[in-house]
This record gives structure tokens, sequence and C-alpha cells, in this order.
């Protein structure tokens, strides 16, 4: 009877132990489901139209070593990290402001539909025709310290975005073009015929006869568009 009094308040003393620990296990997994919410900032009435002309998604292994380091069954164990690459068309008037804000609200409403992106990189034209040639306006990039191949297992697996940021790059001319600066569709015309691969292995001397008779201008019509388009774009 003695011993089992002894007993006793050993179980009941486990007993809150136990109680305990569960509760700090409880509040542990409440405070990591905490951490990996994320909320993008953006001013929502500072945005502009766009249009989404290329979207892509591309997967790669999480991997914070190099390649050789892993071995064959290392290498199948990672998981894998979504990138979102898009292109997109705005306003050639568009603000550098607006353009911030716009960038980052297309990066909030992918997200949020599918938290499974671990990065996302923008490339943002005024002209659709211009997009392959890196960016004519804006680009932006989001991703673990704003630093490409930064996803590690861990973030891929359990969509960790607390150390996420965004690095923005914007153009000079954004929010300074008038509608003077702006090529007309003939000018654009004729810069993409001077830029066309097919004369790509000509000599200039060749080329620029051509184009000339083409479009019925002089040598100096033809080089005063080249260097205003050139200008516009760049």
């Amino acid at each position: 009877m003695k011993r089992i009094l002894w007993i006793l308040p050993i179980l009941i003393l486990l007993s809150c132990n136990e109680t305990k620990n569960d509760k700090k296990s409880e509040s542990e997994l409440k405070t990591s489901k905490v951490e990996l919410k994320y909320k993008i900032d953006f001013d929502s009435t500072k945005l502009s139209s766009f249009t989404i002309e290329e979207s892509e998604f591309s997967r790669a292994k999480a991997m914070t070593r190099k390649l050789s380091d892993y071995t064959t069954q290392e290498l199948k164990d990672l998981p894998e990290f979504i990138r979102l690459t898009m292109s997109i068309v705005v306003p050639f008037d568009i603000s550098k402001e607006n353009l911030e804000n716009t960038l980052k609200s297309i990066v909030s409403k992918k997200t949020e539909k599918d938290n499974d992106i671990d990065e996302i990189v923008i490339f943002a034209y005024d002209d659709k025709k211009d997009i392959g040639t890196g960016y004519t306006f804006g680009k932006l990039l989001w991703s673990p310290n704003a630093k490409t191949g930064n996803v590690t297992p861990e973030i891929a697996k359990r969509n960790i975005r607390t150390n996420y940021k965004f690095d923005i790059i914007i153009k000079d001319k954004v929010g300074k073009i008038s509608k003077s600066d702006l090529p007309t569709k003939r000018e654009l015309e004729i810069y993409n015929e001077i830029m066309s691969e097919k004369y790509w292995d000509v000599q200039e001397e060749v080329m620029i006869p051509k184009v000339m008779r083409k479009f019925n201008i002089t040598e100096k019509e033809l080089r005063d568009i080249h260097l205003k388009v050139l200008a516009y774009k760049m």
C-alpha cells in the first residue's frame, strides 16, 4: 500500500509534464503556421492596366550545394522549386510608382492563387515586339533575399517566405515619355527592317541602300529614324 502511494505522485507529475509538452507542441505548431503567412504590401490605388503576353512555369531541384556534392539518391529526394517567368506590356505613359505597384500586385495575386510558386521574374515592356530582348521598361525578381538560386529544400517543401524580398529595376525613362517621343508605326517598321535577322551577315553598305529603296527614304532619314527608335527602346 505504501509503495502504491509513493508511485502515485510520480505518475501525476509525469502526466502533467506530458500535458505541458502537448500544449507546447500545439503552440509551436501554431507559431510555425503563423511564420508561413506572407503578405505583399503595395498601393492598390496606384495600379496600371497591363496585358500578360508570356507566362511560363519551370521546375528545378532546390539545391544548397554543388551538383557533384550530391549522391544520386540525395538528388532524387530533393524537392523541386517552382519559378514563374512572365512578360507583360504596360502603357507607354505609366509612372514609375504605378509600374512598381503593378508588378508587386501581380506577384501578390499569383502567390495567393498558388502558394507553391517559389520564385517570380517579370519583364515589363510597352511593345510586345520587344519581348525576348531583355526588358524596355522594368524588371522584378521576387525570391529569398532577392537573389536567384536561393530557394532551399526547406523553403520549397514548406513554402517559407519570411526572408523573401523584391529586386525591382525600372528604367529612368519611365514616367518621362511624351507622345512626341513615341516612334510612329512607320518608324518602327523601318527600325525593325534594319534590325531584321536577314541583315545580320550583310555589310552595312549593302543593307542601307536596300532599306532606303524599300521605304523610299534618304540615308539621313534612315539613320535619324534608327537613332530615334534605338534611344526610345534603351
